[in-house]
């Protein structure tokens, strides 16, 4: 009888673990795998921003959702990310939303604003905007209605103030700047270079030293110490200028497949919604720290010698970007939607950050002091 029940229970017990191994194997959730490619090249500052974007996801996510990063021109070049996110031949991309100015010429107000489009808003201001005064509702809306396209997008990195650029010698007036063939981010930048009687030339990342290299161009204009050190200009060009105006704000995007951002459950959206404000913040620390390791690298052993813009640039900048911008408002309806709001929005902020302004210029000061 004991025998009997002692089989009985050991029967049971062993049906038991043939069972729950493959039940556990049924609810264990599968992992989704995505395909990221960016518009920097291998190196580059956004890489080690994307991969630390990538590995939160990864953690948060337990393993579920893992993205691997790809270099520009792994599938397709730069410039046709959000056409290829859009039509699923990448599953997420890494832009700038300028890049799109061809397409709607609004573009360039949510990455690059030229300083602020003429309202006083400094980067943080423009982040600011964008994550309470209604900008993301516009951004959305921009990617969505305006371009058609089916995308689920991000601001993920503002590394702006960008650098006026990279010359084979110093430029001191704007009659020298407005000779040279200059690469310059396309949209509005471009538009305002080429009002001020300039010749933009408009390069993907990848075309930047062949470019260099064969003469096509006598400037560049790329992102800043941090992200030119790494592609290497300074073996083609020893003189540099970081006062640039033509985008002293400038925010990089994430943009995802919209099927792909659907079929993700909620806390997957969650988790990536968290991960993108993280590298909003992480970004900015990281390029205060590496645009300064670079470029005192420049300076004290590349051979690089700083000169300061010339003093007519940044009327002239100014003067021709606000002729840019009153052009497109009186022509397009939505861009003159995204512009009233960033000045309405700057109206509010700005007094404010004006004064805290000063309280920066007074702590800068204060370590120069005896």
């Amino acid at each position: 009888m004991k025998r009997r029940k002692f089989l009985k229970t050991v029967g049971a017990g062993l049906a038991g673990a043939a069972v729950a191994p493959a039940a556990a194997q049924a609810q264990a959730p599968r992992t989704i795998r995505w395909k990221l490619q960016t518009a920097n090249p291998t190196g580059t500052p956004h890489h080690v921003l994307l991969n630390k974007f990538s590995s939160n996801v990864d953690k948060m996510s337990g393993g579920r959702l893992k993205i691997e990063i790809l270099p520009a021109g792994a599938i397709v070049n730069p410039n046709e990310i959000l056409d290829a996110c859009n039509k699923g031949l990448i599953d997420a991309g890494q832009w700038w939303t300028h890049y799109a100015t061809g397409k709607h010429p609004a573009a360039g107000l949510f990455s690059s604003p030229l300083g602020g489009s003429g309202s006083g808003l400094d980067q943080m201001g423009h982040l600011a905007w964008y994550m309470n005064g209604g900008g993301r509702d516009l951004y959305v809306e921009y990617y969505t209605k305006i371009l058609k396209a089916d995308v689920m997008p991000f601001l993920y990195a503002p590394d702006g103030p960008e650098a006026l650029g990279w010359f084979k010698k110093p430029i001191t007036s704007v009659a020298e700047f407005t000779k040279l063939r200059f690469r310059i981010s396309s949209g509005l930048p471009s538009d305002v270079l080429k009002d001020m009687g300039g010749i933009p030339m408009n390069l993907g990342s990848n075309e930047v030293i062949p470019a260099a290299e064969r003469g096509i161009v006598d400037g560049i204009e790329f992102i800043n110490p941090a992200s030119d050190i790494k592609v290497g200009l300074h073996d083609i060009f020893k003189f540099y200028s970081i006062q640039g105006l033509h985008q002293a704000i400038d925010i990089a995007d994430i943009i995802i497949n919209g099927k792909k951002w659907r079929e993700l459950t909620p806390d997957l959206q969650t988790i990536i919604e968290v991960s993108i404000t993280a590298s909003l913040f992480d970004a900015m620390l990281y390029f205060i720290h590496e645009n300064a390791k670079a470029l005192k690298v420049l300076t004290t052993e590349k051979g690089v010698t700083m000169f300061d813009a010339p003093p007519d640039y940044a009327p002239a900048w100014i003067n021709s970007a606000k002729r840019v911008l009153a052009k497109f408002e009186e022509k397009d309806p939505f861009f003159k939607k995204v512009l009233d709001s960033q000045r309405e929005f700057a109206n509010l902020v700005v007094p404010f950050t004006r004064e805290t302004a000063k309280l920066s210029t007074l702590i800068s000061g204060a370590a120069g002091a005896k």
